[in-house]
């Protein structure tokens, strides 16, 4: 090889070292810029979703303060319905975030895979341009070590793009231009790594967030449910009371009671599923136990109508003064257990558990536990006025409406008929 031919090879190779290692680095802002449009629209979506969350959320709170004691049947089941689509709601969000995670997760592995692809390929390119410099520094003499000028530390980024195989191939301005390219490139990558990472962590973030609030419409929709559920077992109780008073009114009682405890269980049932299907934690309500019941040692009468001890003077202050007015009551009052024990045995099962504590929409038909009524304790009574139970326009009612709080009697609002120390 000539004199003039080993000159020229230094020349190339020194100014490709020189090139290389002072090659600025391309600006982010260079690779790519932001997208407006998709960025207005993305707001947009999130504003409306927003906004149908915040209008969900009301109809939930409305649907969980609902008075259980005073609302109709029908109010009730609606409530109870308006939870369940909560419920169905918030575990179609978190299905999505679950969604979004994954695929974030799966970006973020993409992107470092990318990352470590394109670190090895600057370091092909690295070990290639040093080759290079090496062939031409021993075939000739320069003041400096080109080595110097390009070491292991100086290329620290990776680039998306596959290299080219030979650096010699490239001429000085081609090299600056690939170089700069790869390092545009490796910024990116990193920046694309970087940002799947924190996407990913946010999305993950996203569903335990999620799961929290499925799990909290969930118990909301199982307390009204448990609360309706209450209510249609004191309802039941105050049937099997009735029975000997007015057996159609306790029928009719007991019919209603029956449909509204089959529409909770459906609800329930459907409420929970949909919570259990995405992963949720259920916690249903346990049936309990009920209140204590009085002996009968503690019964006495009082006008024929049989209480507990502790308000015998009350009633007869009341009896008195309404007969003073022209009302005369008649009614019933204590009811032992020992029927509604039989009756749940019948109708729920032999254990002490089924005859005790078992949920009342457990049993077939749904049948309440025994100590559920007031009646059941002696301190609530079934007025009748000339042998027919109260009605809100019986003249008994109007007169106890008015006056039995004096006496310490409070009505149930459903039923008309029933007064007792708490109302319940």
């Amino acid at each position: 090889m000539t004199i003039r031919k080993h000159r020229m090879i230094r020349v190339v190779a020194a100014s490709l070292l020189v090139s290389f290692a002072a090659a600025p680095f391309a600006s982010p802002a260079t690779i790519a810029g932001a997208d407006t449009s998709s960025s207005a629209a993305s707001a947009k979506l999130k504003e409306l979703q927003t906004q149908r969350d915040r209008l969900r959320n009301q109809k939930a709170n409305a649907a969980s303060n609902v008075n259980v004691l005073q609302s109709q049947d029908a109010d009730l089941e609606k409530a109870l319905a308006t939870l369940r689509a909560n419920v169905e709601s918030e575990a179609s969000l978190l299905e999505d975030a679950e969604q979004a995670a994954v695929a974030a997760d799966q970006r973020a592995q993409e992107s470092l895979a990318a990352e470590s692809q394109a670190e090895a390929e600057l370091v092909e390119l690295n070990e290639q341009i040093k080759e290079q410099a090496r062939r031409a520094y021993a075939q000739g003499s320069v003041q400096d070590d080109p080595l110097q000028l390009l070491t292991e530390n100086s290329l620290t980024d990776a680039s998306r793009k596959r290299t080219y195989r030979s650096a010699q191939a490239l001429s000085g301005a081609d090299a600056v231009e690939h170089y700069r390219t790869i390092q545009a490139n490796l910024l990116s990558a990193r920046e694309e790594a970087q940002s799947a990472s924190s996407a990913a962590q946010s999305h993950r973030a996203a569903v335990a967030e999620r799961l929290t609030k499925l799990e909290s419409a969930q118990d909301e929709h199982e307390r009204l449910a448990a609360e309706v559920e209450s209510r249609i077992e004191r309802a039941m109780a105050e049937a099997a009371s009735l029975e000997s008073l007015d057996s159609t009114l306790a029928g009719q009682i007991s019919s209603q009671q029956t449909v509204l405890a089959n529409a909770v269980a459906k609800e329930r049932a459907a409420a929970a599923a949909r919570a259990r299907a995405v992963g949720a934690t259920t916690r249903p309500s346990s049936g309990g136990s009920a209140g204590p019941v009085a002996s009968s040692g503690e019964i006495t009468t009082v006008g024929g109508i049989r209480v507990h001890n502790s308000i015998a003077g009350n009633l007869q202050s009341l009896l008195n003064a309404a007969s003073a007015d022209g009302i005369n009551f008649g009614g019933g009052g204590y009811r032992d257990s020992a029927g509604q024990i039989a009756t749940r045995r019948n109708n729920c099962g032999s254990s002490s558990y089924a005859i005790y504590e078992m949920p009342s929409s457990s049993c077939s038909p749904p049948t309440a536990r025994p100590g559920s009524s007031m009646h059941e304790r002696g301190l609530a009574i079934d007025f009748t006025q000339g042998g027919r139970t109260l009605t809100r326009s019986s003249a008994g009612y109007g007169w106890l409406k008015a006056n039995a709080a004096q006496y310490g009697f409070y009505n149930l609002p459903s039923e008309p008929w029933h007064w007792s120390t708490n109302g319940n």
